[in-house]
């Protein structure tokens, strides 16, 4: 057992310093590289922290405690920041979000520093320590239900901006949103686990082995897993029509239906509907893999903003929809010709503006019930 740990350990560390190998040597550092950065070089310092107990490395545990010790009252607030700088503008955001940052710094500064000082003099040096010390239950519970908090909110925000990405971009492939999901879920998980184990000690009494083990080798097979997509995930930005003057999401329906009121009369409505329909027929503009909303409201000589209130309000669906359902309606002609039949299903998705095979199956089987080969098996 003790060598698996090691070896799990070592390991984590290693991967680590790959992971942040690969960020550093970006030549364009954005935003979020440079939060996922600090993101990996804290969990590094977990890693370090708990080699360095298991060895009795008293030199690198000091080094290590204090982002070993404060890393879950920072990372909750740093994962939002993360999530909100791949979609929103960069400018001001880190000022507009460090009020988030607050507990942290209290922790840090009247708890975690005066641990360390405590344990290197070999006593408390402040009386409120002792306190705190013969009652962890508490912080355990708050820093836990904190960060499970944050991740949370992640997930919702994150769900919030998918769903508006489709008003702007007929293609997802570039942007791997699986990534992101899969960190804040196996993040929620390892804190449920971090949370549950040291409840269990304080109720039931030691396990025979630091509970805080199954945290961090549950975190080094997440770094393992995820790690090389975050250092190469793209950032995507969100259009400002969306948000609000603070950042935030306008994501108001009935705002919307203003905008949509105050903007059009029903003979603009039915031109615009004219003109669109006009468009998708005779330019195609769908075939191109990399059309955004912007480019097909210049074509129909509008804002983006008022032709991404027309789909939404009135023709009830996305610009992603939209384009996907043109997309999918051009590949189900070609499959009923014979003049395709020595085409591959790959090629006719390309030239039909579907920009990978994974997602041209995902939508179209959305689209008809059934996969591009067994459409295609019905006209052969």
């Amino acid at each position: 057992m003790k060598l698996l740990v090691d070896f799990i350990l070592v390991g984590g560390i290693v991967i680590t310093l790959l992971i942040l190998f690969l960020l550093f040597k970006k030549k364009q550092k954005e935003l979020p590289h440079v939060i996922l950065t600090v993101f990996f070089i804290l969990l590094l310092f977990v890693s370090l922290r708990f080699y360095a107990e298991y060895h009795k490395i008293t030199w690198l545990f000091r080094v290590s405690f204090i982002p070993e010790d404060t890393i879950v009252w920072f990372i909750g607030p740093l994962l939002m920041l993360y999530i909100k700088s791949l979609f929103l503008a960069t400018n001001k955001l880190i000022r507009k979000n460090l009020i988030h940052f607050v507990p942290f710094l209290l922790y840090l500064v009247f708890i975690s520093i005066p641990v360390l000082v405590s344990a290197i003099k070999g006593n408390f040096i402040f009386e409120y320590l002792r306190w705190l010390s013969n009652h962890t239950y508490l912080m355990v519970i708050f820093r836990g239900l904190l960060l499970v908090g944050y991740i949370l909110y992640c997930l919702h925000l994150f769900k919030q901006y998918v769903a508006l990405i489709k008003t702007n971009y007929s293609s997802l492939t570039n942007y791997d949103f699986l990534w992101i999901r899969r960190l804040l879920f196996g993040s929620l998980i390892i804190i449920s686990l971090d949370i549950f184990s040291e409840l269990y000690e304080m109720v039931f009494g030691y396990l025979g082995w630091d509970a805080g083990y199954i945290t961090v080798i549950s975190m080094v097979i997440l770094i393992a897993y995820l790690g090389y997509h975050g250092a190469n995930q793209s950032k995507i930005l969100l259009p400002s029509f969306l948000l609000l003057d603070n950042g935030n999401l306008s994501g108001d329906v009935k705002r919307q239906k203003v905008i949509m009121a105050s903007t059009f009369s029903n003979e603009e409505i039915q031109l615009l509907e004219e003109k669109l329909q006009y468009i998708l027929k005779e330019e195609k503009p769908y075939l191109d893999e990399d059309l955004t909303l912007n480019k097909l409201a210049k074509l129909l000589e509008v804002t983006d903003k008022k032709l991404s209130a027309f789909l939404n309000q009135y023709l009830q669906t996305t610009f992603y929809d939209l384009i996907n359902k043109e997309r999918v309606a051009v590949v189900k002609e070609k499959l009923q010709s014979s003049n395709f039949n020595k085409f591959t299903l790959l090629g006719i998705a390309y030239e039909s503006g579907f920009k990978s095979k994974t997602s041209f199956n995902r939508i179209f089987k959305k689209e008809t019930g059934l996969s591009p080969s067994e459409y295609r098996k019905q006209y052969m």
